[in-house]
């Protein structure tokens, strides 16, 4: 009953290693493409990677951290059951290849997540960092573009759903995490100076946080210009809050794979305000550098601090070599539109090197999700 207990208190437990799977199941779908050209599996792959491991990673990682930044309740176990319920229905629907359904799910996953952070905004005995509100951001615009999507069919919001609301979660967590994870003391301090008085939440928010926060969701309604100024925005994140022209002031492989990253969502925003066509090949950029590469590095040290707490963990030279495949990845992916000749097979040969990326990074370190 206590490892059950601590289990649920600590939800990364369970989420990250189904995530894991569920992102080599994504990743997978591409491989037969070497021997059978005949399917292109696109709903079911897109779920897997955006709806399963994305979303499983973003879950665990707020079930585990939202209730200690507030000083609110653990996570429940059905808050837990009911988001892996309806992710497997959404699953089963994306292989029979209803699309609509499957933006509903997706939207219901959202607000799942809403759900859960507001109920422990409002107990909070401590205001989270002001960054957070990225957060809230990225969950309403994942829960909005879901349902227009499942209810009009049209793609126009695509691109705000799977790209726009998770780069939001991204840029919410790694405005607080980035810069502490590698060092820079002082833009954490700056940070909690602000969000750790005792006042309403909405006054810890910086007035220039607000307007980039409009500024974003403004710039996925835009016909013209929106990819130059969508990728401004997130370079100047980058820069003011994530120090990305400083380098890590804590050395470590863990730190120096996340300074790649965050350099590599920041490009991946840029190439894609110049890409004259496709858009969502050059996208893969941000999936597989920042979200892919940034969701391993974080559980890293998620699972360290929560796990063994041995630093050294975050120093072994094994992180450079899984950063390295998933570059070498995410290159393959990206250039396979520009390649039609080669372009199932390059969708392989990218799934493949993601793939052993993935499992060197968990056979190394999900054994310490078990409870002891």
């Amino acid at each position: 009953m206590e490892l059950l207990k601590r289990r649920i208190s600590e939800p990364y437990r369970w989420f990250f290693p189904v995530g894991i799977i569920l992102l080599i199941a994504g990743a997978g779908v591409w491989i037969p493409l070497l021997w059978n050209q005949d399917s292109y599996p696109i709903l079911i792959h897109r779920f897997l990677m955006l709806n399963g491991f994305t979303s499983f990673f973003i879950a665990g990682f707020l079930m585990t951290a939202i209730p200690r930044f507030s000083g609110a309740g653990n996570a429940q176990l059905f808050e837990i059951l009911i988001f892996n319920i309806v992710t497997l229905i959404g699953l089963i629907i994306s292989i029979s290849g209803n699309e609509s359904y499957v933006s509903f799910i997706s939207a219901l996953q959202a607000l799942l997540i809403l759900l859960f952070i507001g109920r422990r905004i409002l107990k909070r005995k401590q205001n989270p960092p002001f960054s957070f509100i990225f957060i809230f951001v990225g969950l309403i615009l994942w829960l909005f573009s879901g349902i227009y999507t499942g209810i009009t069919g049209s793609d126009l919001l695509k691109s705000l759903h799977y790209e726009g609301a998770i780069a939001a979660i991204i840029i919410g967590v790694g405005s607080r995490l980035i810069p502490g994870i590698l060092g820079h003391v002082d833009i954490v301090q700056m940070q909690r100076s602000a969000y750790e008085k005792p006042v309403p939440i909405y006054r810890t928010i910086p007035v220039s946080f607000v307007l980039l926060i409009l500024g974003f969701i403004l710039s996925y309604f835009m016909i013209e210009l929106s990819g130059y100024f969508r990728a401004g925005i997130v370079a100047w994140i980058a820069i003011v809050y994530w120090k990305i022209f400083s380098l890590p002031k804590e050395r470590t492989s863990l730190t120096w794979s996340i300074w790649i990253s965050a350099w590599l969502i920041v490009l991946s925003f840029i190439f894609r305000a110049f890409a004259r066509e496709g858009e969502i090949h050059v996208s893969h950029a941000f999936f597989l550098g920042g979200i892919v590469l940034l969701s391993l590095m974080i559980a890293t040290r998620v699972i360290q601090s929560h796990g063994p707490k041995d630093k050294n963990l975050e120093n072994i030279k094994l992180l450079y070599v899984v950063t390295g495949l998933i570059v070498i990845s995410m290159l393959t992916r990206v250039s396979a539109f520009y390649l039609p000749e080669q372009y199932l097979s390059h969708l392989s040969y990218g799934a493949f090197v993601l793939i052993l990326a993935v499992i060197i990074w968990a056979v190394r370190f999900l054994k310490y999700v078990r409870i002891r």
